[in-house]
């Protein structure tokens, strides 16, 4: 054996390691020795062992890398498979009814270059229900009779997604116009925008081109009905505009742009809107929209007289925990608009919907399509320009259609105001002579007893009124109760029963709160309840019996009883380990159940319920219970839960979301009981849901973790060779740090949540934020505060999410390094046999110059593609390739025999192809939507993207890389060498902390990277260390 081959043999099993200067000289010396030795050797395949990455860990440390990857692969694995295959149960089963219509679409041929420049990228259509909606065009003439509306599709979302929405306005105008509650009402003529599916998420300019377009296309809709001479009504000046998933950010946007029509814009539904922050943030350019946008309207929103402030809506519909697309916390608009100017609702909560909806189907889903189109039918004016009611009565219709009437700005409308307006003058006699009732009774009808019982009963009302409640509950369709003032001869009363509100059936039979949704042959409960506040103003209340109940199981509920609320105060640490039990007793029916420290959106819970009965007769209803919470809107029906389990899961204080510190967040419960029941809770965390929903809000995360672990291990890396003069394998270097520093790793993941939760700490953060888009306190004037920063967690309990993904991103990196190791043994095996060849031909290794004209000619021709075409992101592509290509020549040259600096060169050009890999996955989007237009035949100007200062520095290096070159390693030069480990440090440091809302900005420094390691070697180009095979086989 040469003197090279025994002493890397010896410094491989650890005996013995030459100092890199000596090593240097003795490789020179012995070159020749090395030759002769190949050329008369003969290698047997099957003695040669591959050893492993240059390990400079001692067995301990690998076996340590291999538990923590199993770890991390488990839990991967459970992540997966309940994100995937557990799935979702009762109040959360999605029910929504399929629908069917007959659409034509009109193409707007008119609407050309003449009016707008993306005329020959995007194109309007116009919807029309065949049979009914007119034909528009006909003898040449304009024929458009209705009010317009244009609907905005979402990423990747097409112009043909208007037909559910649309052919329901059209089916109830002219079929059913008689359900409508608008005297002023006019058919609807919805217009679509067929962007080509762009991928609007993905790219700020495409959302930019969308808005202008729109600009553009709402200035052409109001000069079509202006030219249309058959019009019967007020020209209008204004369009509806319903935008879904980012459809509705681009409605946003619209107003603020400069092209935008002055007062064109009064009303805008979004469905799966994220207003709250960007779904994605792999394109500065989108956060920079965002910020820009969010500013516009709140500023627009804080001025009372603008024309935003007074005029404009905003409602945000949401399908709730089955969007598995974009995480419905997202959805939220309380902190850009004023609940005077708009809400967040979820279909869960919008009566007669009662179902979870997926993010495509909520522009198709049965319940809420039939709710959104007699809504948008009720707002409407045809008497005025602006085709809208005003602001006030718009919001008005708004809150009675999405939602409950039981949410504190909802409450039954006729009782709590305005009873001078709405009372009425009767008799004492008219109500005869009542059954009287207490506090604290209740009056039971059903067809049983019916015929016994009075045409009227009373509930009198105490002066004492400070924790009465009067609730009613009825499964009758038409009910009339009276809250009365006591006079003689007169009694000043308001009837109540248009405050009656609908709540899912729940009858034995039933499972689902929407099968007694709108449309289904059930009817759903109606209810009433009405807190001391408003008893306060009222003597009695006087209850109707009907002439007859058909049903069997047709019920009236009234009660009159002393308030219920218990508070639960137990947090999600003591509920996982022992839970909580909870007993309500047959002697309520109406009671209220607190949890002021549930509120983390990250846990979920399930709930055991047993009911008992102290009766032999049938129950007048099952148990049902209303989940809530205060802010958003978020109600959930849980029906028929005698003996059932049902899961919570809420959308309440959730990462990287403005949070009102202010509001009561805590989860909330009302039980309704049925008379003679009682009802046993045992509340616990439900692991499986929980596990199931971390994925949805932490996609991103996914690549900001590994990230800034792969940073962290290269740091150690370079930190090593620039010791030793060996650059170590990943997996070795990862297995040392986890060994000498995981404890310590484990602890910083843990507290890293409640760290940057601390308010100075999140100040000292924002100063230290190279990128500033994100700004937790900006409305801290308004109580609402945003954690931007590692989870967005505010809550210690679930602070263990940050060690978990931790694991996760270790087994994750494991198995790509393992990956390309038994890559690599496979190539040493062909390296070998190659070997044997080069005895034959007496080729040996040489070595080339670091640039030659060549690899100059394709850097040049690649940047100047940058500067003129391509996105720099392709070219980012381009040089992954490229380096992969690398890393294969540099594998074929370190064979089980190979050198040290042949083994370093493999290992550093590995670690260069991580840091390219997670930059590419992060710049895919950019470049799918470069490839999209490019399919379409569109040049879309990227500006921002045609920066060739943030790809040029990668271009070189990995050219550089294809000559063998490797960083100098200078032992006496330490600035050097800190200076890469600070680079690394740092690119480690942003990602964990900055990285999942600020994934684009981990490009630049990928590419700041390799500016500096591109730096190095050519400074040092005496030194450098170029090593390339002339073998023609490789």
């Amino acid at each position: 054996m040469g003197i090279r081959r025994l002493f890397t043999g010896l410094c491989r099993k650890g005996i013995a390691c030459l100092p890199t200067r000596m090593y240097s000289q003795l490789s020179a010396k012995t070159e020749a020795n090395e030759n002769d030795h190949i050329k008369h050797s003969s290698i047997d395949l099957n003695e040669v062992t591959f050893p492993n990455n240059n390990s400079i860990t001692n067995q301990d440390g690998e076996q340590r890398l291999r538990i923590v990857s199993l770890i991390g692969l488990l839990l991967s694995l459970l992540t997966v498979f309940f994100t995937v295959a557990d799935n979702f149960k009762g109040a959360d089963s999605p029910q929504c009814r399929s629908i069917y219509m007959y659409p034509s679409y009109a193409r707007i041929d008119g609407f050309d270059s003449r009016f707008t420049p993306l005329a020959q990228k995007y194109h309007l259509y116009l919807y029309r229900e065949q049979g009914k909606d007119k034909i528009p065009f006909q003898d040449g003439r304009v024929q458009l009779d209705g009010i317009p509306v244009l609907f905005i599709p979402g990423n990747a979302g097409s112009f043909k997604q208007v037909r559910s929405i649309a052919a329901a306005s059209s089916n109830l105008f002219f079929d059913n116009s008689q359900e409508i509650e608008n005297l002023h009402v006019q058919n609807l003529d919805f217009f679509a925008a067929d962007f080509n599916e762009d991928f609007t998420a993905f790219h700020g300019r495409t959302m930019l081109d969308q808005a202008e377009y729109l600009n553009d296309a709402i200035r052409y809709i109001l000069l079509f009905y202006a030219k249309a001479d058959s019009y019967p009504y007020r020209r209008p000046t204004s369009v509806i505009v319903v935008g879904h998933s980012m459809g509705g950010i681009v409605a946003r946007i619209l107003p603020t742009l400069q092209n935008h029509v002055a007062d064109s814009v009064r009303t805008i539904l979004t469905l799966s809107s994220p207003h709250a922050a960007a779904p994605v943030t792999f394109d500065g350019d989108v956060l920079k929209i965002y910020e820009r946008t969010d500013d516009f309207w709140r500023k627009q929103m804080s001025d009372k007289g603008s024309f935003l402030a007074q005029n404009v809506t905003l409602i945000s519909i949401t399908g709730g925990i089955l969007d598995l697309m974009l995480p419905a916390d997202y959805t939220a608009v309380e902190d850009i608009v004023p609940l005077e100017n708009g809400f967040t609702t979820y279909s869960t909560g919008v009566p007669g919907v009662w179902t979870p909806v997926d993010h495509l189907a909520i522009v198709w889903c049965d319940q809420l399509r039939t709710k959104i189109a007699k809504l948008l039918l009720e707002i409407v004016d045809n008497r005025a320009y602006e085709k809208v009611l005003p602001l006030a009565e718009r919001m008005s219709i708004f809150r009675k259609t999405f939602l409950s009437k039981l949410e504190g700005i909802n409450s039954p409308y006729l009782v709590t105001a305005n009873f001078d307006e709405y009372f009425k003058d009767y008799n004492s006699q008219t109500f005869g002579e009542p059954l009287i009732l207490k506090n604290n009774q209740q009056l039971i009808i059903n067809q049983r007893n019916v015929k016994f019982a009075p045409k009227y009963s009373k509930f009198l009302l105490s002066s004492d009124k400070e924790n009465s409640h009067f609730s009613f509950l009825t499964s009758l369709s038409n009910s009339s109760l009276f809250f009365c003032n006591e006079g003689n001869p007169n009694m000043k009363c308001v009837p109540a029963a248009p405050d009656l509100f609908q709540v899912p059936a729940s009858f034995e039979e039933l499972k689902y709160p929407a099968e007694s949704s709108l449309g289904n042959d059930i009817r759903p409960f109606q209810m009433i309840s009405i807190d001391a506040n408003i008893l306060s103003q009222y003597d009695s209340i006087l209850v109707e019996t009907p002439l007859k109940i058909a049903g069997k199981d047709d019920f009236i509920l009234a009660a009159l009883h002393t308030a219920v609320n218990i508070t639960v105060n137990k947090n999600p640490l003591q509920l996982a380990f022992s839970g909580k039990e909870i007993l309500l007793t047959e002697d309520f029916q109406f009671v209220g159940l607190r949890f002021p420290k549930l509120w983390d959106s990250l846990l979920s819970y399930r709930i055991h319920c047993s009911a008992y009965s102290k009766t032999e007769d049938s129950l007048l209803f099952q148990p049902f219970i209303r989940q809530w919470i205060e802010d958003p809107f978020e109600t959930k029906w849980h029906i028929n839960v005698a003996s059932s389990e049902i899961d919570i899961n809420m959308h309440n204080v959730a990462p990287f979301i403005p949070l009102e510190e202010s509001h009561d967040r805590s989860l909330k419960l009302d039980v309704v009981l049925p008379p003679r029941v009682g009802l046993k809770l045992r509340i616990r965390i439900n692991w499986q849901l929980t596990l199931k929903m971390l994925f949805i809000r932490y996609r991103l995360t996914f690549l900001s973790f590994p990230f800034a672990i792969v940073c962290f291990t290269m740091a150690h890396q370079f930190s090593w060779y620039q010791g030793t003069g060996k650059f170590i394998g990943f997996n070795s270097a990862l297995a040392f740090i986890l060994e000498k520093y995981g404890l310590l790793i484990s602890f910083t993941l843990i507290l890293l949540s409640p760290i940057t939760n601390y308010k100075p700490i999140q100040r000292l953060l924002f100063m230290l934020d190279p990128v500033g888009l994100n700004r937790p306190f900006q409305l801290e004037n308004q109580h609402m505060h945003t954690n931007f920063y590692y989870l967005g967690i505010r809550s210690w309990f679930t602070s263990g999410i940050g060690l978990f993904f931790g694991l996760m991103s270790v087994a994750i990196l494991y198995l790509i390094a393992e990956a390309f190791d038994l890559l690599h043994k496979q190539i040493s095996k062909i390296t070998i046999r190659s070997i044997s060849k080069i005895s034959r031909t007496g080729n040996s290794v040489g070595k080339v110059r670091f640039m030659n004209g060549k690899r100059l000619l394709v850097c040049l021709l690649l940047t100047g593609a940058v500067n003129f075409y391509i996105p720099y992101q392709l070219a980012a592509a381009i040089c992954l390739l490229i380096q992969v290509v690398n890393y294969i020549k540099t594998a074929l040259i370190s064979s089980p025999l190979a050198s040290k600096d042949e083994k370093s060169l493999k290992d550093y050009n590995f670690a260069i192809l991580l840091l390219l890999i997670f930059m590419v996955v992060i710049d895919a989007p950019t470049i799918i939507v470069f490839l999209h237009n490019f399919a379409i035949r569109w040049e879309t100007p990227f500006r921002s993207h045609h920066n060739v200062l943030a790809v040029a520095p990668t271009i070189f290096l990995v050219s550089a890389n294809s000559a063998f070159n490797i960083v100098p390693f200078k032992s006496e030069s330490f600035s050097g060498g800190l200076i890469t480990v600070l680079l690394l440090g740092y690119a480690s440091f942003f990602s964990l902390i900055y990285g999942a809302r600020n994934l684009y900005w981990i490009h630049h420094l990928v590419n700041i990277i390799c500016a500096w390691l591109l730096f190095t070697i050519c400074a040092d180009t005496s030194d450098n260390k170029h090593m390339e095979t002339c073998m023609s086989e490789y």
